[in-house]
């Protein structure tokens, strides 16, 4: 099983490990640039390189999501976008026990910081264009179609329902994270079952 970190960079998957930490410590506006090079071992120079502000900190990884959701969708043979969907959405979310603490303090960032959530909306548009993009190639629609964009949207607000679902059970380990995408996606597939 592949999962997240063992595709990231080193010193990006180092960064951002001390960032969260600091972030869950001292608050995310009161944690300065500067302290998160220092903490990370490298120069201001160096974690500007990695990451262009320090929202991209927190919010980076919802790029590289999109980049697997995207790959994984177009592995997926058929004409029915729910069941690619769902499996793509399956793959991208496969987390080691080690990574759930970063998650969990992720996702409680992007919940609790105004200026991220806002800016984690943004990026979400993106996850939505590809699903719905996807959604129209299987149904030989218009991607810009209201069925493919009204089911883009769909599947993106799940998964974030999802991940505030299992954000909120401090109990909750990857398997239940596994189980509440396939138990939203059962609730979508009623909802855009193929014609």
């Amino acid at each position: 099983m592949t999962t997240r970190s063992a595709r990231r960079v080193p010193v990006a998957q180092r960064l951002e490990h001390v960032a969260l930490e600091l972030f869950a410590a001292q608050g995310f506006d009161e944690t300065t640039v500067d302290e998160l090079a220092v903490a990370g071992g490298v120069g201001r120079r160096t974690f500007f390189r990695y990451f262009p502000t320090k929202l991209d900190v927190v919010l980076g990884e919802l790029d590289e999501g999109l980049a697997g959701l995207v790959v994984s969708l177009a592995d997926q043979d058929g004409d029915d976008p729910v069941a690619a969907a769902r499996a793509a959405f399956l793959a991208v979310n496969r987390y080691a026990d080690a990574e759930l603490p970063a998650l969990r303090r992720r996702l409680g960032l992007i919940e609790e910081v105004p200026e991220l959530a806002a800016r984690a909306t943004v990026r979400y548009r993106d996850w939505e264009s590809a699903v719905a993009a996807d959604a129209a190639r299987r149904w030989g629609d218009d991607p810009g179609s209201l069925r493919a964009q009204v089911f883009g949207r769909a599947v993106v607000a799940s998964m974030r329902a999802v991940f505030s679902a299992w954000h909120g059970r401090a109990d909750a380990d990857g398997a239940v994270l596994g189980v509440l995408v396939e138990e939203a996606f059962d609730q979508l597939g009623r909802g855009f079952a193929t014609r």
